[in-house]
């Protein structure tokens, strides 16, 4: 009977150091010996590479939108316009060159889309002047593509416009992108 009861005790003590070790190994923080980057920490080292081939409009933006509405007033005939939506810093987004031989020559990777280690291409740009004006395609979620006017100025700044008609009513959307990195004045571009 005696060597039942050693025997249980003994099994008794073997699980329990067994419990503590596995609380304490899963307690103690894992260590790793990569150094951990973002998306936007790579984007920014490409940037900043030594040999200096980043075209004017590369970088990473803050995206900001107005959305007005202009009709008529329906009593007093005079044309009526408002603010329907703003959107401050609502996106940040990566403007990359594209593929050498792409049918693209720029495309804008969202870096604030709603699934992790998701960058999807929620547009592109093509080289409309010389001066620094675009044509942008925006892909919205469901499909439908927006054509945009853009300029570029060399402050940082991308903005432009699209227009459309519903029911004797203009809704245009401004879009306006503030560059954050790289600013103009941090390396040589081409131009």
């Amino acid at each position: 009977m005696r060597s039942i009861l050693v025997l249980v005790a003994g099994l008794l003590a073997g699980i329990a150091s067994d419990a503590y070790a596995q609380v304490w190994f899963k307690s103690r923080p894992k260590k790793t010996i990569y150094e951990e980057v973002d998306l936007e920490q790579m984007i920014r080292r490409y940037f900043g590479k030594e040999v200096q081939t980043v075209s004017s409009i590369e970088g990473i933006y803050s995206v900001t939108c107005i959305i007005t509405k202009k009709g008529y007033n329906l009593f007093t005939g005079q044309e009526q316009e408002r603010i329907i939506e703003r959107k401050e810093n609502y996106a940040r987004v990566a403007i990359l060159k594209d593929w050498p031989g792409s049918n693209r020559d720029f495309i804008e990777v969202s870096m604030s889309y709603h699934l992790a280690n998701k960058y999807p291409i929620v547009g592109t740009f093509e080289v409309m002047l010389e001066g620094g004006g675009y044509v942008y395609t925006h892909i919205e979620p469901d499909g439908e593509k927006l054509n945009f006017t853009m300029l570029y100025d060399n402050m940082d700044m991308i903005e432009g416009e699209f227009s459309k008609v519903q029911r004797r009513k203009t809704i245009t959307y401004n879009l306006s992108y503030m560059k954050i990195y790289p600013k103009a004045n941090e390396l040589n571009v081409l131009r």
